[in-house]
């Protein structure tokens, strides 16, 4: 795909993967919080709608009014629950070879300017820890160059996490088994929104060329 400028392109693509998985961090934290005392105060819905309005804004849920309370929230004040965040951004980024079926009037990415990508969301601190996901970028990437599918985008990496490293998330209650079961839902449609925005970035990248 032919751009203006590759490098200032590739950095912004980047930036849109990691700003992507900084808002799911985000959503996921307010979730635990309402769930704790505002469960009936507050829709979820509400979090829902706000956080996917615009995936890239890492701010968006601060300016509800609703701040995050690191009390309410101690269960995730953990450096076990912080790799989440790299993880959030790794799952997003192992990804990235199905952008070769976006097509513009630049054309399409190829492999190399793909990897390049990765490589920079990876630089920005994206990490398997303990190879919790089990995608891989190259296993997809060749998943894609054959035609086949793509598993769907899903929670099930992140439960395992939790239930392996963060016991006092994992353990069973009613505002945890709420906390997992909004990510089966939140996960998914993030993921589906993510795709929307990079091709939309991509789109207009090559527009610009």
């Amino acid at each position: 795909m032919e751009f203006i400028s590759e490098r200032t392109a590739f950095t912004m693509i980047s930036d849109t993967v990691v700003k992507a998985g900084v808002s799911l961090f985000n959503a996921v934290k307010y979730i635990y919080m309402i769930a704790d005392k505002d469960f009936y105060n507050i829709n979820v819905k509400d979090i829902f709608k706000i956080s996917l309005k615009n995936i890239t804004d890492t701010t968006s849920l601060f300016n509800t009014g609703i701040k995050l309370d690191k009390e309410r929230c101690k269960e995730m004040n953990s450096p076990e629950y912080e790799r989440v965040l790299s993880l959030m951004v790794y799952s997003f980024a192992v990804r990235l070879p199905e952008l070769k079926s976006v097509k513009t009037r630049g054309g399409t990415l190829n492999d190399k300017q793909i990897k390049a990508i990765y490589d920079m969301v990876v630089a920005k601190g994206a990490g398997n820890y303990e190879n919790v996901i089990a995608d891989d970028f190259e296993e997809v990437r060749r998943m894609v160059k054959m035609g086949r599918g793509v598993p769907a985008y899903d929670a099930e990496w992140f439960k395992g996490y939790v239930y392996g490293y963060v016991p006092a998330l994992a353990s069973i209650s009613n505002r945890n088994l709420f906390l997992l079961g909004s990510c089966d839902i939140l996960f998914t449609l993030f993921y589906s929104s993510l795709e929307e925005e990079l091709e939309r970035l991509l789109e207009s990248l090559s527009a610009q060329a």
